[in-house]
C-alpha cells in the first residue's frame, strides 16, 4: 500500500499569541512543544501566518476531529477539520 502524509494547516496572524493543535480531546503540540506520543505526528510550519501539522502514514486510525485552538488578545478562537480516512484496495 502507499504511504500517505497529510499536511493539517491553520492560517494565523501577527495578533496570535499561543496556538494548539489537537485530536478530539488530546493535545498534539501546545506551540513548538509536542505532547503526542506519536513520532508519525510532527510540527511542520509554526510561523506568524501558518501553524502546521504533518501526519506521516496515515491510517484509519488517525481518522477524526482535528482542531487548531489559537489564543489573541484573551480571545479563543479554533478551527476545525473532520479527517476521513478511505481504505485503499491493495
Amino acid at each position: 500500500n502507499p504511504i500517505l502524509n497529510l499536511l493539517i494547516k491553520c492560517i494565523i496572524d501577527n495578533k496570535v499569541t499561543r496556538v494548539a493543535w489537537l485530536n478530539r480531546s488530546s493535545i498534539l503540540y501546545a506551540g513548538s512543544d509536542k505532547w503526542s506520543i506519536d513520532r508519525r505526528v510532527i510540527l511542520g510550519t509554526h510561523t506568524k501566518t501558518e501553524y502546521s501539522i504533518k501526519i506521516e502514514n496515515v491510517d484509519v486510525y488517525d481518522e477524526g476531529p482535528y482542531t487548531c485552538s489559537v489564543q489573541t488578545n484573551n480571545q479563543p478562537k479554533t478551527s476545525r477539520v473532520h479527517l476521513i480516512v478511505q481504505g485503499m484496495l491493495p
